[in-house]
């Protein structure tokens, strides 16, 4: 074998060279091609569904995609959630009602409190005058109601004397009448007598006399009579009026208790009190302090109290949600603060709104946050109802407990913590829903691909809900109005789309595809 000479001509080594160029060259260009297309930088020709650039246009080119259809069935439940906080099943700043000086401070930051207890009170001097002067009022229109009864019994009296003079004079009428007819019938005997000679004419006038002095007496003694029916009419209008200036002295009583009530209304202003069950959250105060009326604007809260036993936790969910919930909503809540802590609930109250600034709706969840014993003073009152039941509406039921009833009182929520609120909404009748992996994102826009005729078709849609599993969608379509304008019109699917569920962007609008079934 020959081998080449150490000292062999430069030509031929150069036309070595020219030989293996070429070839490195399409070498390093196929390599470049091939990773551009494994990272997707230029376009894969046996991918991208386009005539041009696949090689040759046989069947085996043509990639398969999966695809699903649209389901509709109440069964299909979606979980949406947002971030929440804890507030106090009340809270209320307590402002003073009167200007003064505090006197005192009866309870601090954690005391728990009773509805009606004292907090605070005020020193207002003038108001404790006007209580004693409305008490003193009471006690002397009191008196006058004691005489006006005296005055009415002895009107009483003094129409029963009546009643017994007018039987006295009536009687004295009889008496003085008879005289008078017994003088009359004697002076006329006399006069018989006298006619016949047998007596004097002095002896007859004396009878005559006689006989006109009873006729008087008969005439003074009826005249008694009238005066003493006068007298009792008398009597009668007395009691009338004593018995008016009785209601008088008792209507004036009422008045002035009722004085008396407003001077305590107003003195009870200089006392703050709890309006609710609760605790002491904040304290602004001590004794000595001077403090303003609430209604001249310069008042600030002394006292505010909270109750916890009972917390809301509170969230707002989008406008695409809102319409699919309802007091049965299952509510899963968790706060941030206690890992590990998930609590199953139901929707106790929302708002039957949705807020035109953040197109949100309120929705709130009450738990039980309390001791056994609050939670047995809880249930009374709400078993009784009334004006004791201490709820925010009359058709609040019996919270869920936050935790189990022998967990340690350290494990409570506080009224400021974050966390989170998930709804299960479902049973959304005639909608239909898709995977969330359906949807994908160009510049901002939300697409579906969908494979009609054995093409792909780019189709913009709204995403109204999605959980991350499950998408709710409707469909953007262009139309034309009646002046060649256009707008979009927004249509539900109709569950018959068969859509692409993965490599939409690597599949591309308007490429050739074979489609394969995909269940989720």
């Amino acid at each position: 074998m020959d081998h080449p000479h150490p000292h062999a001509s430069p030509i031929r080594g150069k036309n070595r060279w020219r030989t293996l160029l070429p070839i490195a060259v399409v070498t390093s260009f196929a390599v470049v091609a091939v990773a551009g297309a494994i990272a997707g930088l230029i376009p894969n020709p046996f991918v991208s569904g386009t005539a041009k650039a696949a090689i040759g246009t046989s069947s085996e080119a043509i990639p398969t995609v999966k695809v699903v259809r649209p389901k509709r069935e109440s069964s299909v439940a979606i979980t949406v959630d947002q971030i929440a906080s804890v507030e106090p099943y009340y809270r209320a700043d307590l402002r003073a009602r009167a200007s003064g000086t505090v006197k005192s401070v009866l309870h601090d930051i954690g005391d728990k409190v009773k509805k009606g207890e004292v907090l605070v009170v005020i020193d207002v001097p003038e108001s404790d005058q006007d209580v004693a002067r409305s008490d003193a009022m009471i006690l002397q229109r009191r008196q006058e109601l004691r005489v006006s009864d005296a005055k009415l019994k002895d009107a009483k009296a003094a129409k029963d004397v009546s009643a017994a003079t007018i039987k006295q004079r009536e009687a004295e009428v009889e008496g003085a009448t008879a005289t008078r007819d017994l003088k009359k019938r004697k002076f006329a005997r006399f006069q018989e007598l006298s006619a016949k000679g047998s007596v004097v004419g002095s002896v007859v006038e004396e009878e005559e006399r006689d006989f006109l002095s009873s006729e008087a007496v008969v005439t003074s003694t009826k005249a008694n009579v009238e005066r003493a029916r006068a007298d009792y009419s008398e009597s009668e209008s007395k009691i009338e009026a004593a018995a008016a200036d009785i209601d008088l002295k008792k209507a004036q009583i009422e008045v002035a208790r009722k004085d008396l009530d407003r001077a305590k209304a107003v003195a009870d202003y200089a006392k703050v009190v709890a309006p609710f069950d609760g605790v002491v959250v904040r304290r602004t105060v001590d004794p000595g302090s001077f403090v303003q009326n609430a209604t001249t604007g310069n008042s600030d809260a002394l006292l505010s109290i909270a109750k916890v036993d009972v917390v809301t936790v509170v969230a707002k969910f989008p406008d695409s949600v809102a319409p699919s919930i309802n007091l049965k909503t299952r509510a899963i809540v968790t706060v941030d603060d206690l890992p590990g802590v998930s609590i199953s609930a139901v929707v106790s109250r929302f708002a039957p709104t949705v807020q035109n600034a953040d197109r949100t709706m309120r929705v709130e969840v009450d738990l039980f946050n309390g001791d056994e014993g609050e939670y047995s003073r809880l249930a009374e009152t709400i078993r009784v109802g009334g004006t004791e039941r201490q709820a925010k509406g009359i058709r609040d039921l019996m919270p869920v407990r936050a935790f189990p009833a022998d967990a340690p009182n350290a494990r409570r929520l506080l009224p400021g913590m974050t966390g989170t609120i998930k709804l299960t909404v479902g049973g959304f009748g005639d909608s239909f829903v898709l995977p969330s992996v359906a949807v994908y994102s160009r510049s901002g826009t939300s697409y579906i691909l969908l494979v009609r005729d054995g093409k792909t078709k780019q189709v913009p849609v709204r995403v109204q809900l999605n959980d991350g599993k499950t998408v709710r969608l409707a469909v953007i379509e262009k139309r034309k109005n009646a002046d060649g304008s256009s707008r979009d019109l927004q249509t539900e699917l109709t569950g018959q789309e068969d859509v692409v569920v993965a490599r939409q962007l690597e599949i591309g609008d308007g490429a050739d595809v074979k489609t394969g079934p995909s269940e989720w």
